[in-house]
């Protein structure tokens, strides 16, 4: 079959797995209906470690947690704010919430300070269950907790980092007495699922709303068409399960095929391909940076000789594309687009270099114009893109692509473009600009607005700044992405006014972020200026700084702090020569693991 014919039938096949049978079923009812299979139950579904769990056995568990639920009164529609590491517990949670028809809200675990009290609040959660490896971090932050969410808050035991004191929280203790069927709760796919928190354009992390659909049946179709999936595959997932990556492109693609999860704690590119070895893994999924930590490991035996045979995800520059398939041998890259909330995703099934996909699905790339700050316009219509154009993706708003939008009203509507191309027309807004060629291959440039993405995150520059100006010794910021040759993304970067009389404190700014904001969202640079530009309506400009990048110059110091460094320290012409080559400095050249 050719290529053009394969791609075609697998049009089909996703078709199918929508209208057909079991298309509307949930994760939850899936795992209940293959551990009362004979030829199934006793199949591994989950690996950690050298822990392993049979769908049959994965099932009691779950029943086990979803009667504690109930015995705690979580119903359906209760929303329940879930703080946890990679662990199997954590699937546990999610499954026996999902059986209840409780809505799950996932707190990203780096969240500190306003960011992991916003999280906690703005999703309308009502209970809470906190892993004791994020204890300290709920703990700092309990005092701003509403007192009804702590009432009915829970710490779920970790045996690798327990809780010597859970200062008055009660703990979370499973049902010891019955592992029957929980009395599953009547939902439908078009209910909702889960709150999954992404950071926008508006500040502050937006919790957007994931149906039963996007969190089943999308991993059903990309389990299809990406990882052709068969019974005895491995998928190894190392990514943080709060992020749809690992929710969906591996959990639910693995439970929807009846195959296994080999799950990973967190990502460290000196143990990687010995998980992989471990476990037999035949792929995994990926984010770009993560792929880019593997191919600057010094070689190793365990390079080769894997089962592996395909990895998905998303974030693959070209370079790096290349080097994973010739190094580690691997047959099949599959580079997707999707948004957690967005309503039109890409995959790359032709295998093309540094492709998204095609653009399909009737999606639009909209011309956009870099100085104004907006879309390009003719006669009041936005301004398609062709061949060899940069613009940004829109999804259409219809009943085959909706768009779910977040918690928050507001937030849904400033992402819905109206009377775009036609008249009462309505198209979502992804933010993400790409270029697109003859053939209709998208290819990622960057992300819009006051949002970047920095190891694998997207960063909120609003938010960032907020927690600048917050500082005693600084008056104003500006914060925005700057490249850095040889890493993915964009490095945070903030051109800041000292307060008047006020000189720079490296270490004590240092010492301020790390508790006010996760590492990701931490700048690595900052311009020290005498004053910040404005727009005529009062936006910062920042398009000339973002031009000028990190480059030193006289009469504006530069300070970095990379990972690892404890200080921002002044940029010396060496240190800067030596990031410009793509080099990194001393303090990070040792770094394995994704801060």
């Amino acid at each position: 079959m050719s290529l053009t014919h394969r791609i075609r039938s697998y049009g089909t096949v996703a078709r199918g797995l929508l209208e057909g049978a079991g298309s509307h079923r949930t994760l939850a009812l899936e795992l209940e209906r293959r551990s009362g299979q004979p030829g199934q139950a006793a199949r591994p579904f989950l690996l950690y470690g050298d822990q392993q769990f049979d769908y049959a056995q994965a099932n009691r568990l779950v029943n086990r947690i979803a009667h504690a639920y109930r015995a705690n009164g979580l119903r359906k529609g209760d929303v329940l704010a879930l703080l946890m590491e990679n662990r199997p517990e954590f699937v546990w949670h999610y499954l026996a919430a999902g059986k209840l028809g409780v809505v799950v809200a996932f707190v990203n675990t780096r969240a500190r300070g306003d960011g992991l009290v916003h999280a906690l609040t703005v999703c309308g959660a009502s209970h809470a269950i906190v892993g004791s490896e994020c204890l300290p971090a709920f703990l700092a932050v309990r005092d701003r907790v509403p007192d009804e969410l702590l009432d009915r808050c829970r710490v779920d035991e970790d045996v690798k980092v327990p809780a010597s004191d859970t200062t008055g929280l009660a703990r979370f203790e499973p049902s010891a007495t019955s592992d029957d069927p929980a009395e599953t709760t009547q939902h439908t796919l078009g209910d909702t699922g889960a709150y999954i928190f992404t950071s926008g354009t508006t500040g502050l992390p937006k919790a957007a709303v994931m149906s039963y659909t996007r969190l089943t049946t999308v991993g059903r179709i990309t389990g299809a068409l990406s990882w052709r999936l068969e019974p005895g595959d491995i998928v190894y997932n190392c990514l943080p399960m709060f992020h749809t990556n690992a929710l969906v492109i591996a959990l639910s693609s693995v439970l929807t095929h009846g195959s296994t999860l080999a799950l990973g704690r967190r990502f460290s590119a000196g143990t990687f391909w010995h998980d992989i070895h471990r476990f037999e893994a035949t792929g995994f999924n990926y984010i770009g940076e993560m792929c880019r930590y593997l191919v600057n490991t010094p070689p190793d035996d365990r390079d080769r000789g894997h089962r592996v045979r395909v990895m998905v995800g998303q974030g693959l520059q070209s370079d790096v594309w290349t080097a994973m398939q010739e190094r580690f041998e691997i047959p099949r890259i599959v580079e997707m687009y999707a948004s957690t909330e967005g309503n039109i995703a890409t995959i790359n099934l032709a295998g093309t270099v540094g492709s998204v996909g095609k653009l399909r699905l009737g999606g639009k790339l909209a011309k956009w114009d870099f100085e104004q700050d907006d879309f390009v316009r003719d006669n009041g219509r936005l301004v398609e893109c062709g061949p060899g154009d940069t613009g940004v993706l829109l999804g259409p708003i219809r009943k085959r692509t909706p768009f779910g939008g977040y918690r928050d009203e507001k937030a849904t509507r400033a992402k819905i473009v109206t009377n775009a191309f036609r008249e009462g027309d309505a198209l979502f807004n992804t933010g993400d600009v790409f270029r697109i060629d003859a053939e209709k291959n998208l290819f990622f440039v960057d992300r819009l607005g006051d949002t970047f993405r920095y190891k694998g995150e997207n960063v909120s520059t609003t938010e960032v700044q907020e927690q600048l100006v917050r500082f005693r010794d600084i008056a104003a910021a500006s914060v925005y992405g700057v490249p850095i040759p040889g890493r993915e993304g964009r490095a945070g970067m903030a051109a800041i006014v000292l307060a008047d009389g006020a000189r720079f404190d490296g270490p004590a700014l240092a010492a301020y972020l790390d508790e006010a904001l996760p590492a990701y969202a931490q700048p690595i640079f900052l311009r020290v200026r005498a004053s910040l530009e404005t727009t005529a309506t009062m936006k910062l400009a920042k398009l000339a700084l973002q031009r000028e990048g990190f480059a030193p110059r006289e009469g504006e110091p530069i300070y970095v702090r990379d990972a690892g460094d404890r200080a921002y320290e002044e940029l010396t012409q060496e240190r800067y020569e030596a990031l410009v080559r793509g080099h990194q400095g001393a303090s990070t050249q040792k770094r394995t693991e994704v801060p």
